[in-house]
């Protein structure tokens, strides 16, 4: 495994911009709130907004411009359970959502959700087609990664896929070193087998894994820096969170930074540390990364918030 390492820049905090709360038409499961308490995922695609939860089966779709309530989507089969400590016991821990380039008879791409692998009941995935608007056009697919995670397991040891991002002709998973004995990972997997994968039997198989590399992000008052989200910012550089957890569940802070295709991290950004970011969606022009993030805040009864930033994509412009 080559290994690579980073530390935040010595800069102020980014100060994050809070959209909208990530309330919902209806609730996700009987006798739970009608919003999204611990968002972990998110992808914007034209004016629609998808994020999913780690206690949900479902997708929840916002779109920007009209500010109404989410809707929900099918993602995965099943039905959450009513009673919230069996939900959380349960839950298919979705973590990671990315938007896929087009797939062989998805003309405009797709959604890939993933679960987390934190335990071999949390090893599947789904694929949402696009249409030509941004919007939804088709069934959910269920991806099997039980597969690939297990050759991940006996590399890693424990594992908890995080985030996903989509780079050239490779798909990379983000696996948060809070589990297990290994690093900080990335792994990186061919891009075409999962296009195949897609179409066809719907199974990543571990033959498609092409290359790990392990990842030391430094500290936040002591307590290691560990993946959240990932998300491909342009043909050069992959975008990725990372939160350092405390061993009673607190988050001590959370940052936002950049990956080029070698490997190496370019920017490392504390953020703002009111907030526990989970999730990243970000977009470059002329030289300034903006950010959407969604948040968990550990508040199962509050709605999880929508936010926004905006960064310059070298450090040599500071904030």
């Amino acid at each position: 495994m080559d290994d690579h390492s980073a530390s935040p820049e010595d800069l102020d905090g980014l100060e994050l911009r809070r959209l909208r709360d990530l309330d919902l038409e209806r609730a996700p499961a009987e006798g739970a709130p009608p919003h999204v308490a611990s968002a972990s995922g998110v992808v914007r695609r034209g004016e629609f907004v998808y994020v999913i939860g780690d206690d949900m089966l479902d997708l929840a779709v916002f779109e920007l411009a009209a500010g109404d309530p989410g809707k929900l989507v099918d993602a995965l089969p099943g039905e959450a359970p009513d009673d919230a400590e069996e939900r959380a016991k349960h839950k298919p821990d979705l973590e990671a959502l990315t938007a896929l380039p087009p797939v062989e008879s998805q003309p405009y791409g797709g959604l890939l959700g993933l679960g987390s692998g934190s335990s071999p009941e949390r090893d599947r995935g789904f694929f949402r087609p696009f249409g030509a608007d941004g919007s939804l056009d088709g069934e959910a697919r269920v991806i099997d990664l039980h597969p690939v995670y297990e050759s991940l397991r006996a590399e890693l040891g424990e594992i908890n896929i995080e985030g996903a991002a989509v780079f050239e002709r490779s798909l990379w998973l983000f696996h948060r070193a809070n589990r297990g004995d290994g690093p900080n990972t990335v792994a990186e997997f061919t891009l075409s087998d999962l296009s195949e994968t897609l179409a066809g039997d719907q199974v990543v198989d571990p033959d498609e894994l092409s290359s790990l590399r392990g990842y030391d992000l430094g500290e936040v008052d002591g307590v290691p820096l560990c993946f959240s989200d990932a998300t491909m910012l342009s043909d050069e550089l992959v975008c990725f969170t990372a939160s350092a957890e405390d061993e009673d569940g607190s988050i001590l802070g959370s940052v936002v930074g950049t990956i080029d295709g070698g490997g190496e991290v370019q920017r490392l950004r504390t953020i703002d540390r009111r907030w526990k970011v989970e999730g990243v969606d970000a977009s470059v022009d002329t030289g300034m990364i903006s950010f959407l993030f969604v948040c968990d805040q550990d508040e199962p009864d509050e709605p999880s918030p929508l936010l926004s930033a905006t960064m310059p994509v070298d450090a040599r412009f500071g904030a």
